[in-house]
């Protein structure tokens, strides 16, 4: 029997609600083509009241791709490596001050692309709210599609060639209060160009391509190559093009990086008064499929 899934559409562009869908009991294959195909065409999905636990999450998280397993353990919830914890409670389960950690979970206030200074950006994105402040803490979400298509015709003709060069060392800068990189940090996230127009690798669909991690456009001088850059930031984050999710317990918010940017605002991480816990799980970019979409371009 075919699992009839209900999707409904929760902005003009970009998000859509899955509906009918407990992720703590099986899911037939069908089920997870359901909301593969939900994600091609929405690129951020968003499916409330899950009660999952780690495993549970990287289980579901697993029919989409290979985990990554994040480097630093401390950002670990110590129980599955694939999970990372976005928050600001220390190793005692209680809300921390100021510190490294905190300043890293600062750079997801920028326009980002998971892991898009990587040679082969990551695929998808999933965060499990488990603990959420009153207020505050919401994530925003825009569609690099529609920004795409929004782009002025002569603008779009400019920036089809080009490609911009991206760079972890850059946007770990941007926020003040983390350690340099280390020369083996250098050596193994070396500054890497990705074209600004691409194909998605499932649809085909043209995109825009942005992050935070853009440091310049290649063959520019800044600062034409800045100018450019925020220009079409501008224009892919114009509010008519902008959903903000606002957190509820349980929420399990999943996006496609390489056809959105998303940034967290709202939630001051220093904060000693407010608890926020999510898990995360993101799953590595397919090579073969990245490499064949550029092949297309």
């Amino acid at each position: 029997m075919t699992l009839q899934i209900s999707i409904k559409p929760i902005h003009s562009v970009v998000g859509a609600e899955v509906r009918g869908v407990d992720l703590s009991q099986p899911l037939s294959a069908d089920g997870f083509a359901q909301i593969r195909q939900a994600l091609d065409k929405h690129q951020m999905l968003l499916l409330r009241d899950q009660n999952l636990d780690q495993e549970s999450l990287l289980a579901f998280a697993r029919h989409f791709g290979e985990p990554e397993i994040f480097p630093d353990p401390n950002t670990t919830t110590g129980k599955v490596p694939q999970v990372l914890r976005l928050t600001n409670l220390n190793a005692d389960n209680q809300p921390t001050g100021p510190g490294p950690h905190m300043a890293r979970l600062s750079l997801a206030e920028n326009w980002h692309s998971d892991s898009s200074y990587r040679a082969v950006p990551s695929y998808i994105t999933f965060l499990h709210a488990i603990e959420i402040p009153t207020q505050g803490g919401d994530t925003h979400f825009t569609s690099m599609h529609a920004s795409y298509d929004a782009l002025p015709p002569e603008l779009r003709e400019r920036v089809e060639p080009l490609s911009a060069i991206h760079s972890w060392e850059y946007q770990r800068a941007l926020t003040p209060g983390r350690p340099p990189m280390t020369d083996a940090e250098r050596a193994s996230t070396p500054p890497i160009a990705h074209r600004l127009v691409q194909r998605h690798p499932s649809t085909g669909r043209k995109l825009l391509f942005l992050s935070a991690s853009a440091r310049n456009v290649d063959g520019l001088p800044e600062p034409d190559s800045r100018n450019l850059l925020n220009e079409l930031l501008s224009v892919a984050t114009a509010p008519e093009r902008v959903y903000t999710h606002k957190w509820r317990l349980k929420d399990l918010v999943m996006w496609d990086n390489r056809a959105t940017l998303h940034r967290a605002g709202g939630f001051d991480y220093q904060s000693l008064t407010e608890r926020r816990l999510l898990h995360r799980v993101v799953i590595g970019g397919d090579k073969a499929a990245y490499e064949q979409a550029k092949a297309q371009h």
